[in-house]
């Protein structure tokens, strides 16, 4: 017996999005019809059916997006079979054309390409056929997965309008985690991202990864790595995993969610960013360190990065295989600010205030959307990796903890940034000015003020929560706060 329960979305025309439509303009494609249905087999596999009908309604949508005319599936055939339901086209004259057999074609992943464990992943890549001006693509396929682990994340946002997005899971195990966001707006050409419409699960429990504590082949390497102190040795391991290590970028469910030994990762010199993290820190455990991997951020397993966890100098420091980011201490306590002091970002970073906000002072490089508009992100900051809409469930049970005040009674978080955005002076701000600010009584207030003058823009923002603790009751306050102060970011010009 299968076991299912329906969540669906129905959502006319679920939005118009990046970078799909312009309110004059008709959008290129759009979907009838996006399916999900994950059913728990009894014993212990799964199924995973993808549905989507979509309509090609401009000639952009076939010579513009090669992602309209042809579809690419992963899966690995050691446990996972692919069987494809139903694949056609339906021509504007409504006639069907079955897409042939030499349209669906088996190859390596271009993520497994130099690395010789990976050779096995498989890719079908279907190209579409007889596509023409409002013709409807219909696929329909199902991954059996021989397997009871799967820690699916996935973003309702498409670049096109769909008409309707449903979503059908398995009965609801007491390991699986849910989270969704749906739209605040519809309908809005270009809107501002409200929420990211992230929907996130698990089945089954996740591995533990744990750290291996020598690597006794990488002596010699580790050797030529020292450096004359702790800090420039640990740096100077992780930069070498970074550079020289190949990052193969694939699904960790093609290879089950398994961690590969850092012995092999180390003599293929290969890896997914989870075997290169295994890596990371079996290196800094032969070197002399005390390194851990930290599992808190796992089941965003494709979202956030991989951390290794060590102590240097009585400072916490968290590394990832994947990025040279400048090695700052970690702020564990708030009581780890004392050592950060000195640092022009990171000085007490929840309570940068309108006094001594963040400045940023950059030229505008947005990204060119259809219809002549210009889309553009206000550079990132330190506190947008702490809090994100992303990570917001619609509702809680329990308290949020935001921190102790740093000043006697004063509010627990306080930000405030500045930027000055160099741009062309014929360039105008869609929407024009933008200005929010309102306080919540007991919870805390937002300003963000967006203007252009001349040939800048310059914006402000600042953000002020007061409680230590965001009770239940509080939550949708809090979620109104964090949503206005990243959907500002999001700008767009013409």
């Amino acid at each position: 017996m299968k076991h299912t329960a329906a969540f669906i979305i129905a959502i006319a025309a679920f939005m118009s999005l990046l970078p799909c439509a312009v309110a004059q303009t008709l959008p290129d494609a759009e979907y009838n019809l996006i399916r999900r249905t994950y059913t728990l087999n009894e014993d212990g596999s799964m199924d995973i059916r993808y549905r989507k009908e979509l309509k090609l309604l401009r000639n952009r949508a076939i010579t513009a997006y090669a992602d309209k005319g042809e579809t690419f599936i992963e899966y690995n055939p050691a446990f996972e079979e692919l069987t494809i339901n139903e694949c056609y086209t339906i021509r504007s004259d409504g006639s069907k054309v079955v897409t042939p057999p030499n349209a669906f074609v088996r190859q390596l992943p271009s993520g497994c390409a130099d690395c010789g464990r990976y050779n096995g992943i498989r890719e079908m890549a279907i190209v579409h056929t007889a596509l023409e001006y409002n013709c409807i693509i219909v696929l329909d396929y199902t991954l059996h997965r021989k397997s009871g682990l799967l820690a699916e994340r996935f973003n309702l946002q498409t670049d096109c309008p769909v008409k309707r997005y449903e979503l059908d899971y398995p009965g609801m195990p007491d390991s699986m985690r849910l989270h969704t966001n749906l739209p605040q707006t519809i309908n809005e050409p270009y809107m501002k991202r409200p929420v990211r419409y992230d929907v996130e699960f698990q089945i089954g429990n996740l591995p533990q990864y744990t750290a291996e504590t020598a690597l006794p082949e990488a002596r010699n390497l580790l050797q030529s790595l020292k450096r004359e102190t702790d800090l420039q040795t640990v740096t100077a391991i992780r930069d070498w995993v970074v550079d020289y290590v190949t990052l193969n970028k694939i699904d960790l469910a093609r290879v089950d969610y398994r961690m590969t030994p850092a012995a092999e990762v180390f003599r293929s010199n290969c890896g997914t960013a989870l075997d290169k993290l295994g890596l990371l820190a079996a290196l800094l455990n032969e070197a002399g360190f005390d390194a851990r991997i930290l599992n808190e951020n796992m089941p965003s397993l494709l979202e956030e990065p991989f951390v290794v966890e060590l102590m240097i100098d009585n400072k916490w420091y968290d590394l990832t295989a994947t990025d040279k980011e400048r090695m700052v201490p970690a702020l564990k306590t708030m009581s780890d600010l004392d050592c950060i002091k000195g640092d022009p970002i990171l000085v007490c970073p929840w309570r940068i205030t309108a006094k001594n906000p963040l400045t940023y002072d950059t030229i505008l490089q947005p990204d060119t959307m259809p219809g002549g508009y210009l889309h553009y992100t206000l550079p990132a900051t330190p506190f947008d990796n702490y809090y994100s809409p992303a990570n917001l469930p619609p509702t809680r049970t329990s308290n949020v903890w935001i921190g102790e005040p740093l000043l006697g009674d004063g509010p627990a978080l306080q930000y405030a940034c500045r930027y000055t955005i160099q741009m062309p002076e014929h360039l105008r701000l869609v929407g024009g000015d933008r200005k929010i600010q309102y306080k919540i009584p007991g919870v805390g207030s937002i300003k963000v003020v967006i203007r252009k003058e001349g040939g800048k823009l310059l914006a402000y923002k600042e953000l002020v929560v007061i409680p230590s603790e965001i009770t239940p009751e509080q939550y949708n306050d809090f979620s109104r706060l964090i949503i206005d102060w990243e959907s500002s970011n999001e700008l767009m010009f013409k």
